[in-house]
């Protein structure tokens, strides 16, 4: 986290979209992210809090990944129905 040579947000939010597909595409999740100077801010509604906790851990490990902004909301899917 936060090592290595220095990643453009550009280029960051790249790797950071491309993990929230592995993670959280087909689970209902409706996430998004934004990217400035490193910081990721992981915006959306989650189903379950076990869904937070593995989106977070998995920006950490994304190479450029300074910091990570949670602004999710867990919202049940029968409450969303």
């Amino acid at each position: 986290m936060g090592f290595g040579k220095d990643v453009s947000d550009r280029e960051l939010l790249k790797s950071v979209n491309k993990k929230l597909l592995q993670r959280a595409g087909g689970s209902g999740c409706k996430v998004s992210a934004s990217v400035l100077s490193g910081t990721v801010t992981l915006s959306g509604v989650l189903g379950q809090e076990y869904q937070r906790r593995a989106l977070i851990s998995s920006m950490h490990g994304i190479n450029g990944v300074k910091r990570v902004l949670d602004t999710m909301t867990i919202v049940p899917r029968r409450v969303r129905e």
